[in-house]
């Protein structure tokens, strides 16, 4: 498997790239410390079904193999904006031992949704919100 092969759902749809970065439109990234803890949310998710069935975990080996290659093969126009900074984060989160989810939020109600699951997670790490032409920091 190639490495922009794990970041295609289960539908065969690959995610999107802005300029060469990995910019998931309309998914959020979620970190967490213990990934006993994100393959719970991950179950929890993936039971209410409907576009959380997508949801995809990644390991930390995972995350900072695809992190490496996207920083060193994404063109220079995507270091303009913060999607580089964004995955230089995943990197470090991953080589820190961080496991990854990566989640379908298409409108506000499946991001708060996901946001309400996450927030019972003690080792929650991170979530970003990846909109048509911006990166919000899930809180």
């Amino acid at each position: 498997m190639q490495i922009a092969d794990r970041f295609i759902d289960k539908a065969g749809h690959a995610l999107m790239r802005d300029f060469g970065a990995f910019y998931p439109t309309g998914h959020t990234v979620v970190a967490f410390r213990e990934q006993q803890e994100a393959e719970q949310v991950l179950k929890e998710l993936q039971a209410m079904g409907g576009v959380f069935a997508d949801c995809v975990e990644y390991s930390p080996a995972q995350m900072a193999e695809f992190a490496e290659h996207n920083l060193q093969e994404a063109g220079v126009i995507a270091s303009l904006g913060t999607s580089m900074t964004t995955v230089g984060t995943y990197l470090d989160a991953a080589r820190h031992g961080a496991t990854f989810l990566i989640v379908p939020t298409p409108d506000d109600m499946a991001a708060e949704r996901v946001m309400e699951m996450v927030h019972h997670a003690p080792s929650f790490l991170l979530a970003q919100r990846y909109r048509r032409f911006a990166i919000e920091e899930m809180h």
